[in-house]
């Protein structure tokens, strides 16, 4: 029998990639009229496999980044946004090597356009994944959009920052680039710092994210959602403060987060045991937070796990690379161990393993992987999620008549599934 935790937590792996794969099919009715993707490029990654990728992948992470600001900041998408994607081999702003920056500019009839340049190079290399850099700048574009350029131009650091490092997951790697280039620990804090519009330094980083970090450990989500859906309205950082956070001040504000900051990253600096670090990465998993599940994770993999907990860590490593939309990754996570059943279930490994099979275009394996889940498990979402896939399987090779059959045994075994209305539009589609 499944130890109760251990089946929530794989339940919610489940929950993400059917999410992801549902979303995905919905996703150009949305993005297509807002989301321009410059094509002047012509750079040393023109014929780049990766940058091809990229491409592929961005009116999809495009979307996917407003449902992590949503989640972390409680904003909601905006669907009449105007957002330019361009690209650069090299990406600076007065001297200062970037990953990505945001401009956003009001034309003549009073239209807002948010121009996100990104650096081909970091992506590329595996220094930065497009996810994260989408959903930092998206960020910085939407509190924008919502506030009017210049209101939001006059917020502080720590807010404008602070809120894109949390919505994009960057706050652990952020701490570990700090931790492995060395910090003076009394020169943390301070002045907000942000000369002549310059970018700010890894230090201030750091700092703005664990302000927001701060608020959000010590008065919870809702709170920090209301606070910035409120500010977004107001502009007013006192009011808002006070309002949101029992009273709370900035000053004070600024001489707890102090403390918080420090510990945090003393805490950070001091040697951790792989069983830490898997405490840590499932905790960080179960809070939607992928990318620092995986630098918490890949810490405990490589650490020295006992084989069960190596086969926890390695799972939930694997999933972390899916949302990455990394399949590879995650294939060669899941074949460096045979599942047992007390640590994983079986059936679902087969089901991740045959996802990542489809997502890098290994049809006829995952079709076997798929049907294998299905006829092995138990659980609902495993075998309404195997069906699902198995009719996508079946339509792409052009079987009809069997797609068909197998969407009829959907129907009937699951009726009320979220899953039909999807099979049935791929379906409606086909030949």
């Amino acid at each position: 029998m499944e130890k109760p935790q251990v089946s929530r937590r794989i339940n919610k792996i489940l929950s993400a990639v059917f999410a992801t794969a549902a979303f995905v099919l919905l996703l150009p009715l949305v993005s297509e009229a807002v989301l321009h993707i410059d094509t002047s490029y012509s750079g040393r990654f023109r014929s780049h496999p990766g940058f091809a990728k990229i491409l592929a992948d961005l009116p999809f992470v495009y979307q996917e980044s407003f449902q992590r600001i949503e989640k972390s900041l409680g904003i909601p998408a905006r669907e009449q946004m105007y957002v330019v994607v361009m690209f650069s081999d090299h990406l600076t702003y007065k001297g200062f090597r970037l990953r990505g920056k945001r401009q956003s500019v009001r034309t003549a009839n009073r239209t807002t356009v948010h121009y996100i340049h990104l650096d081909l190079d970091f992506l590329i290399n595996g220094q930065a994944t497009l996810l994260e850099e989408m959903t930092h700048e998206m960020t910085h574009a939407v509190m924008a959009d919502a506030m009017g350029l210049k209101e939001y131009d006059a917020l502080p650091m720590w807010i404008k920052e602070g809120t894109a490092v949390h919505a994009a997951d960057q706050g652990l790697a952020r701490i570990k680039a700090l931790t492995r280039r060395g910090f003076d620990i009394n020169a943390i804090g301070g002045e907000d710092e942000n000369i002549d519009g310059n970018p700010i330094s890894l230090e201030k980083y750091v700092e703005n994210y664990l302000k927001i970090r701060f608020l959000l450990k010590s008065f919870g989500s809702s709170a920090l959602h209301r606070f910035v859906k409120r500010l977004m309205k107001s502009g007013d950082i006192g009011q808002e403060l006070s309002v949101c956070f029992n009273g709370l001040t900035e000053e004070v504000m600024n001489q707890y987060a102090a403390d918080f900051i420090k510990n945090t990253l003393l805490d950070n600096v001091r040697p951790v045991a792989s069983e830490e670090n898997l405490q840590r990465g499932i905790r960080f998993f179960d809070e939607g937070e992928f990318l620092s599940a995986r630098l918490a994770l890949t810490d405990a993999l490589y650490g020295g796990l006992s084989d069960n907990e190596f086969q926890k860590a390695a799972y939930l490593l694997a999933e972390c690379y899916i949302q990455e939309r990394n399949p590879q990754g995650a294939l060669q996570l899941l074949k460096q161990f045979r599942p047992d059943p007390r640590n994983v279930p079986v059936d679902r490994y087969e089901f991740l393993s045959a996802y990542s099979e489809y997502a890098m275009g290994l049809v006829t394996k995952a079709y076997f992987g798929f049907k294998k889940a299905f006829e092995t498990s138990s659980n609902q979402a495993v075998q309404e999620g195997a069906l699902y896939y198995i009719i996508r399987i079946l339509t792409e090779l052009g079987n009809r008549p069997e797609a068909d059959r197998v969407y009829a045994m959907l129907r009937q075994q699951f009726p009320k599934s979220s899953y039909l209305n999807l099979a049935g539009r791929i379906l409606a589609v086909a030949p």
